[in-house]
C-alpha cells in the first residue's frame, strides 16, 4: 500500500501531526517504537495547558488514546532504521520535461523488524535520544543497574545508595524522584556550578537525603553481574576515588535522533533537522519534521505539539498540489 503520508515518532509531536493528518482524511500510518518518550520518563508535568500538574507516563497515555479516537493507522514497536528515496508511475512521454511531472516521489521506510512501507510523504518527529557518558562499564552495566529513566527504574532502588551523573534540570529532577525511593543520592557535575533552576536545587538540598559534588567526573562503573562501585575524579584536585553504588543514572543530554534518515535531509551543526519555520518543510521535497528532531531553538512539548501539527497541514498542502 501507498500511504499519502508515514509519520515517524510517537511523542507529542508525532501523535499531534497524526490527529491532524487524520482529520484531513489522509491515508496516514504511524511507526513508532513506544508511545513513551521524553515526556514519558518525566515525572511531573505543569506547563501543559488544561492539566494542573500531571505525570508524564499518564499524560502521554492521554495523548494516545486521543490519537485513537481518529481513524489513523497505528504501528507500535516499529523502530525505522532507513528512509530512501525513490520515483513511482511510468514515464512513457519522450519529452522529459513534461513527464517529470507525471512521475511521483516515493519514500520507502523499513523498520527494525525488516518490515517495509510507502508514503508520498513523511514527517520525521522522532524527538531525541540520551546521550551516553562513554566511560569503562557503561554499555556492560546497562539495564543493570545504570539506567537512563528513574521514572522506569528508581522502585527497584528502595533503600540503596545511587549516583546521578549530570547537574541540569534533568539530572536533578533524577535526583529528587530517586530520593522517594534510595536511602541516599549522589549527584555528579563536571562543571563548576549546576545548570539546575533554583527551585529544583532548593527542593534536593530540603530532602536531606541527596549529596551534590561539583567538579567531578564519572570514571568507570563496576560490579560482579551489577552495579556495586563507581570511580570518579575530582578535577580540582586530579584525586580519584572509589566508593560503592549500587545504582548509576545518566542525565547528561540528548541528541536528536536522525540517523535512519542518512543524507535524505541537511542537518545543522548539532546534527538537528533543518526546517522552514513556517511549513516544516525539510531540504527534500515531499519530507517534513517537528519537534525536537529540528532545529527549533525551544525544546518544549507544546511547541512540539505545535510543529507537528503545522507539519501535517503543510504535508496536506503539498499533496493537494500533486
Amino acid at each position: 500500500m501507498l500511504y499519502d503520508l508515514i509519520i515517524i515518532g510517537g511523542g507529542p509531536a508525532g501523535i499531534t501531526a497524526g490527529i491532524y493528518a487524520a482529520r484531513k482524511k489522509l491515508n496516514t500510518l504511524l511507526l513508532t517504537k513506544d508511545f513513551f518518550g521524553q515526556i514519558g520518563s518525566t515525572s511531573h508535568v505543569d506547563n501543559w495547558p488544561g492539566e494542573m500538574g500531571v505525570g508524564g507516563l499518564a499524560l502521554m497515555q492521554k495523548l494516545e488514546q486521543h490519537l485513537r479516537q481518529f481513524q489513523i493507522g497505528i504501528q507500535a514497536g516499529e523502530k525505522v532504521v532507513s528512509v530512501e528515496l525513490s520515483v513511482s508511475g511510468t514515464d512513457n512521454s519522450t519529452d522529459s520535461s513534461v513527464g517529470t511531472r507525471y512521475r511521483q516521489l516515493c519514500f520507502n521506510v523499513q523498520t527494525e523488524n525488516s518490515v517495509k512501507f510507502q508514503a508520498k510523504t513523511i514527517i520525521a518527529a522522532t524527538g531525541r535520544t540520551p546521550l551516553k557518558l562513554g566511560v569503562e562499564g557503561e554499555k556492560e552495566f546497562t539495564g543493570k543497574g545504570l539506567s537512563y529513566c528513574a521514572i522506569c527504574d528508581a522502585p527497584f532502588f528502595r533503600d540503596k545508595q545511587v549516583a546521578v551523573v549530570g547537574g541540569g534540570n534533568a539530572g536533578f529532577e533524577t535526583a529528587l524522584d530517586l530520593a522517594k525511593y534510595a536511602s541516599r543520592v549522589v549527584l555528579l557535575e563536571r562543571g563548576d556550578k549546576f545548570l539546575a533552576d533554583e527551585l529544583l536545587q532548593e527542593q534536593a538540598k530540603a530532602t536531606g537525603k541527596i549529596d551534590v559534588l561539583l567538579n567531578t567526573e564519572l570514571q568507570k562503573v563496576e560490579g560482579n553481574g551489577r552495579v556495586q562501585s563507581i570511580t570518579y575524579k575530582d578535577l580540582a584536585s586530579r584525586k580519584m576515588f572509589q566508593q560503592s553504588m549500587e545504582g548509576v543514572f545518566v542525565q547528561i543530554g540528548s541528541v536528536p535522533a536522525v540517523d535512519f534518515l542518512g543524507k535524505l535531509v541537511k542537518l545543522n551543526k548539532n546534527g538537528e533537522i533543518k526546517i522552514d519555520f513556517e511549513s516544516c518543510a525539510t531540504s527534500q521535497r515531499g519530507v517534513f519534521a517537528a519537534g525536537d528532531v529540528t532545529d527549533v531553538h525551544w525544546k518544549q512539548m507544546i511547541i512540539a505539539a505545535g510543529e507537528g501539527a503545522k507539519a501535517a497541514l503543510a504535508a496536506y498542502e503539498y499533496l493537494q498540489k500533486l
